[in-house]
């Protein structure tokens, strides 16, 4: 079963302290452990120091000057510490000993360099030992073993072990505790966050997270919710004014073929007549057909971004072509074109979104401009970077619709043009289709005296040297 993230928290915690703590205690247990055995071995060699000037060497052997005194000496004191002290000639026997060892000896090691102190039992009790040889006249004439009681040290050690291990866990859990409770309001602006992101539903997209008093993570966390709650939000009120536009604009040639129908069953009619509604329902249907079309042309745009199909493309001819399928309107209104092209070096790209783009631009140009008059199509390039601006001398544009002419289905000051047909879908599959290609759009309109759209192209690379 799956931890709660603060209980994760807190174990990831407490396993990093866990660690930290136990190499903490080693080291206090390593460091009291080295004490007590330097302090030990000081006092071994301190004793090993005044013993040697109590010890008289002759050639019978090595004995302890002082014997007797040293006997009264220990009947008379209360010793806390005792001290036991060996004489063992070169081979290893015995010479001399403390009286306090009684019939016991200390244990002789043969190849003990004396250098180091070693532990032992001396009567079921441990014992700090160390063995220094007696050197006379440059030879060993013997050793010198002297032992001091180790049972109040290791009591003590053995106390601050058990201290340590007993307190070890006591203290994890503890931390344990308090990581846990410290992880629970740590995380308590991410449950804030967690229960508000779970009251919003699509009709109650308006609300938004509680910013964190700090400017820290989680400030950044919940603006960044936010600013994503609110472009969901837009996107689903254009999405709504969408199919409420996309609706009435279905609705009305649909009410319009409807009329026309309803009129001619009502009684007889002429042939002429006949001709005519139908000629006009057939009118309806084309442009319902091509409402629709640009609709599912919208749609497509994302699964189009998966497969592009780039090419090089002549910039100029791509322009020629799209208008001689303008040409009709072109002559109907007597609208004259200048190409100016400048030489423009072939520019890679998807053939298709291009055509659209081009389509879309000249034919909203023809449309919106005024009759007798031009259109200018400038192409330039900066550093490989293609421009083409198209200029025409139509109509116009408002200021305050520059921003909004881009949105599906609305059209610039439609009121004013009844006249000239168009569904509104045009500018915004330019859009799309320019975002597609990394093209930048921009547009400079004047009302009454004509608009430019102009078009960036990304950078080339360099012409491949021949």
């Amino acid at each position: 079963m799956p931890l709660p993230f603060k209980n994760r928290i807190a174990l990831h915690y407490v396993l990093v302290t866990a660690a930290l703590v136990a190499a903490a205690y080693l080291v206090v247990f390593g460091v009291v452990r080295h004490r007590v055995y330097t302090d030990l071995d000081a006092n071994l060699r301190f004793e090993v120091a005044k013993h040697r000037q109590e010890l008289s060497i002759a050639r019978t052997g090595i004995t302890f000057t002082h014997r007797g005194e040293w006997e009264e000496r220990e009947h008379q004191e209360v010793e806390v510490d005792p001290v036991f002290i060996q004489i063992n000639d070169p081979g290893g026997r015995l010479l001399d000993r403390s009286p306090n060892l009684k019939a016991d000896q200390l244990v002789f090691d043969a190849t003990h360099d004396g250098r180091a102190p070693l532990n032992f039992v001396l009567r079921g009790k441990a014992i700090r030992q160390i063995q220094v040889p007696i050197v006379e006249a440059g030879s060993t004439v013997g050793y010198l073993l002297a032992a001091i009681s180790l049972e109040a040290a290791q009591h003590v050690l053995s106390s601050l072990e058990t201290a340590l291990l007993l307190s070890f866990p006591v203290v994890l859990l503890g931390l344990f505790s308090s990581a846990r409770l410290l992880a629970g309001r740590s995380i308590a602006p991410v449950v804030q966050i967690t229960a508000t992101t779970n009251r919003i539903t699509q009709s109650n997209l308006a609300e938004r997270i509680a910013l964190p008093p700090r400017p820290d993570e989680l400030h950044t966390l919940a603006t960044a919710i936010n600013g994503l709650l609110h472009r969901v939000e837009q996107a689903v009120e254009r999405e709504k004014q969408f199919t409420a536009d996309a609706s009435h604009e279905l609705r009305t040639p649909l009410a319009v073929l409807r009329g026309t129908l309803e009129v001619l069953i009502r009684k007889p009619r002429r042939p002429d007549e006949y001709v005519t509604s139908i000629s006009l329902g057939i009118l309806e249907i084309d442009r319902l057909t091509h409402l629709v079309d640009q609709l599912l042309l919208l749609a497509r745009f994302e699964n189009h971004a998966k497969s592009l199909n780039r090419q090089e493309i002549a910039l100029p001819a791509a322009l020629h072509d799209v208008l001689y399928r303008l040409r009709t309107d072109l002559h109907a209104r007597n609208i004259r074109v200048d190409v100016q092209d400048n030489h423009a070096a072939p520019i890679v790209t998807d053939p298709y979104l291009l055509d659209l783009i081009l389509d879309n631009l000249l034919s909203n140009a023809v449309k919106y401009s005024l009759a007798d008059t031009a259109i200018v199509v400038r192409l330039g390039c900066v550093a490989r970077q293609l421009t083409c601006a198209i200029q025409d001398q139509g109509v116009g544009i408002r200021p305050e619709e520059l921003d909004r002419i881009f949105d599906p289905l609305y059209r610039s000051d439609a009121l004013a043009h009844r006249k000239i047909g168009g569904t509104g879908l045009g500018l915004s599959i330019v859009a799309k289709a320019c975002a597609l290609l990394d093209i930048k759009l921009t547009v400079h309109s004047v009302l009454g005296q004509g608009s430019t759209f102009t078009l960036q192209f990304p950078k080339q690379p360099p012409a491949p040297v021949a």
